[in-house]
């Protein structure tokens, strides 16, 4: 069933919730004599709730183990229930500040998931500090099983944020998508009910995707703002339908320029091929480091890193720096950038960069063309390359301001620096 948000553009009011429940007392301790023990090797977990001990008790180590609500773990069992319970145990965990107080931690193995939302309800209170952690990306994953749903962006998510989230952390943990068709997260974000303050740390997903994360909202769209990738992972055998993250999907509604402030650091995109960064609206994005490659070698099959499509958008907005990151793109339908700003306010900057990783393969360098200007209006905005290793040749179709494409101590690989930019 389709879930809509409302035509009043307000967040939509909770449906019945389930009702979390407190902490009981003091289980009883295990004896010492010699049976007790044997007995206590085939019990369950004195920390699993049963019938008779009823909820458990937060640890106080500030870790709600899934395992210990009843999760397996072994990649074929279906552990959505369990997760569930423990997931509420978490929102559950609530100081007098407002503040959840324990994670939702996830020990080694692979733990299925065969229901939409279940790390994250689309409706509820909101949440500070949820944090999502694992042992370790291939040694804590979660594997996204659900059926599909229709295609509403609304469904078919494992976590659907309606103005919920503040101070969201996930780290050290992976997540792999069953099928094409699943998203891993999206989030709604109005002037009322908003979604602030990201940090993902350390995190793969691999498999096929419709969208890592979708930011979305409605006329008076406000904050899904400050997102922070460090030292995260795509596998190679990542196929992307939309966009690891699209940022404007309602581009209709000028408000979602409030979706700002966006930090890669050292992650390692490797993929197979789909849009890495589609920003509609929004923007202000700063790269650090990393390896960003397209595995793909199909030249029939499009991908792009960044996407940037010609929109109108507020003052500040427009704003890309990437500094030290090595691209390698393996075809000639692969680009590095697609550009559509336009000169009011656009700003980008890459410095140390390289996609010249290919340009010897007689197949691609020479005949690619990894970057395209296509400014609204035909107005180029400020771009710079600075000590670039650069890849084929560039294409641009401003009419304007054409002088404000500079490339300062370049080295480009397959064409002079008089003919590497192609005039359209």
């Amino acid at each position: 069933m389709s879930k809509k948000i409302p035509a009043n553009d307000a967040t939509p009011t909770s449906r019945s919730r389930r009702q979390l429940i407190g902490a009981a007392g003091l289980m009883a301790a295990a004896t010492a004599s010699a049976g007790a023990a044997a007995a206590a090797a085939v019990a369950p977990s004195p920390r699993r709730t049963t019938a008779a001990a009823g909820a458990l008790a937060l640890p106080a180590d500030g870790r709600v183990n899934v395992k210990d609500y009843g999760a397996v773990g072994n990649g074929s069992t279906d552990d959505t229930a369990a997760i569930e319970r423990a997931r509420d145990a978490v929102f559950a965990s609530v100081n007098s500040n407002g503040w959840l107080t324990h994670h939702l931690y996830f020990p080694a193995g692979v733990y299925r998931v065969t229901k939409a939302d279940a790390l994250l309800p689309m409706v509820g209170p909101q949440l500070r500090n949820y944090v999502i952690e694992g042992q370790g990306k291939r040694s804590s994953e979660i594997l996204f099983d659900a059926p599909l749903a229709s295609g509403d962006r609304f469904n078919n998510n494992l976590m659907t944020a309606a103005g919920r989230l503040r101070q969201f952390r996930v780290r050290e943990i992976g997540f792999r998508s069953a099928r094409a068709g699943l998203s891993w997260l999206f989030a709604w974000s109005a002037v009322n009910d908003s979604n602030q303050d990201f940090a993902f740390d350390d995190v793969e997903w691999r498999g096929p995707w419709e969208r890592i994360i979708g930011l979305d909202g409605p006329s008076d769209s406000n904050l899904n703002s400050e997102w922070s990738f460090n030292r995260c992972h795509l596998a190679n055998d990542v196929v992307i339908g939309d966009a690891f993250l699209h940022s404007g999907m309602s581009p209709e509604f000028a408000q979602q320029d409030q979706f700002l402030n966006f930090w890669f650091r050292d992650c390692k995109f490797e993929y197979k091929s789909g849009t890495l960064l589609r920003f509609v609206k929004g923007g202000y994005i700063n790269v650090y480091g990393g390896s960003w490659i397209h595995t793909n070698t199909d030249p029939q099959v499009p991908s792009v890193f960044f996407d940037l499509p010609a929109q109108s958008h507020s003052n500040t907005v427009k704003t890309l720096v990437v500094i030290g990151v090595r691209f390698e793109l393996r075809s000639t339908s692969s680009k590095l950038l697609n550009c559509g700003w336009d000169a009011k306010n656009g700003s980008l900057t890459f410095i140390s960069c390289t996609d010249a990783a290919w340009a010897h393969v007689s197949s691609v360098g020479p005949l690619a063309f990894p970057v395209t200007y296509r400014p609204r209006n035909g107005d180029m905005p400020f771009v710079k390359w600075q000590s670039c290793q650069l890849m084929g040749r560039h294409e641009s179709y401003a009419t304007v301001n054409r002088d404000r494409l500079l490339f300062e101590q370049c080295n480009t690989l397959n064409a002079t620096a008089a003919t590497f930019v192609v005039q359209r």
